[in-house]
Formats: C-alpha cells, sequence, structure tokens
C-alpha cells in the first residue's frame, strides 16, 4: 500500500488526504446525526405510547362518565315515575289519601275514625309529606293483615312510627299507634 502511495505526486496525496478526511468526517457526522435521530426516535416513541395511554384513559373516563349519565337519565326517568305512578296528585289535596286510607282500612277488616293529620314541605325534595296518626285496637293477626295491605298498597304510603301502648297479654285488646305518610309531588 506504501508503494502505491509513493507512486502519487505531492498534489494528489494532498487531494488523498483531504479526501480521507472529508470521508472521516463525514462519518463522524452521520454517527452524531444517527445517533440524535434515534435519540429522538425513542423519545417520540415513548411521548408516543404516554400519549396513547391518555387516549386510552381518556376513552375509559369518557364511557365511565357516559355510563353515569346513563344511571341519571334513568334516574331522573324513575323519579318521574315515582312522582307520577307513586306519590298522591298535589291538586287533589289529603282527600284522595284519606279515602285511600278508608279503602285499605276496610281491606284489612277494620275501622278506624279518629285520624290526626300533620303536614310538612320537603323544599329540597320538592316533596309535601302528610303524616297520618292514628290508634288500631284489635288482635295479632289484625294487625298483620292491616300492615299487609299497607304494604302491598300501589300509592307510596310509609310507617313513619309503630308502638305498642297495649301488648294484648292476658286477654286484652292489642292497641298499636300508627303514624303514616303519604308524598305529595311539588
Amino acid at each position: 500500500m506504501n508503494a502505491l502511495f509513493d507512486m502519487l505526486d505531492d498534489r494528489e496525496r494532498r487531494t488523498l488526504i483531504r479526501l480521507g478526511l472529508a470521508a472521516v468526517l463525514a462519518l463522524i457526522v452521520l454517527i452524531v446525526l444517527f445517533a440524535r435521530v434515534r435519540g429522538g426516535l425513542l423519545k417520540e416513541r415513548a411521548d408516543s405510547f404516554r400519549l396513547n395511554e391518555t387516549a386510552q384513559r381518556t376513552v375509559q373516563a369518557r364511557d365511565k362518565a357516559k355510563a353515569e349519565w346513563a344511571r341519571w337519565e334513568d334516574a331522573g326517568r324513575d323519579l318521574a315515575e315515582l312522582r307520577t305512578s307513586f306519590f298522591y296528585e298535589e291538586g287533589a289535596g289529603f282527600q284522595a289519601l284519606r279515602q285511600d286510607l278508608e279503602r285499605l282500612f276496610a281491606q284489612a277488616g277494620t275501622s278506624i275514625t279518629d285520624l290526626d293529620y300533620g303536614y310538612s314541605d320537603m323544599e329540597k325534595e320538592q316533596v309535601r309529606k302528610t303524616l297520618i296518626t292514628f290508634t288500631y285496637s284489635g288482635t295479632y293477626a289484625g294487625l298483620k293483615k292491616l300492615l299487609a295491605v299497607l304494604e302491598s298498597f300501589p300509592k307510596f304510603l310509609v310507617i313513619e312510627k309503630l308502638e305498642f301502648p297495649r301488648t294484648g297479654s292476658g286477654g286484652e285488646r292489642l292497641n298499636a299507634k300508627l303514624t303514616v305518610a303519604g308524598y305529595y309531588g311539588i
């Protein structure tokens, strides 16, 4: 190889050295660029992976929010059905409630005449609550039947309170003081 190099004159040697230096310089530039591009690609790949994870979390959050919205819509429909089917209409007044109680007492086979009424507005729930307090006097089987009739009634009547002043032991009649709540939509 040296013999070949000796055959060249000075001008050709300088040109060959310059070409060699240019090739080495080009190789160094290519190595630096390759390292930078590779580093940039790795960074882009990591960013892409993070963005993909973020997109997946966003899709999951969206799906969760849609499901939550659907539950709220179902709750709104349930509430509307509750107000129309199970609450009393405000325009009918408490007469409808009184008539329903008379029917319930007749179905249970008991007659209760002394009814005390109390009223309260539940503004947050947009409901008006009517409390009806009465005293049942009879047998345990009769009370059980009255409670079963109240429970199976299609309107929303809630037994708020049940007290037993006399339990019916020793052959006396059972006495129970009941407080029932009926609800009106406002």
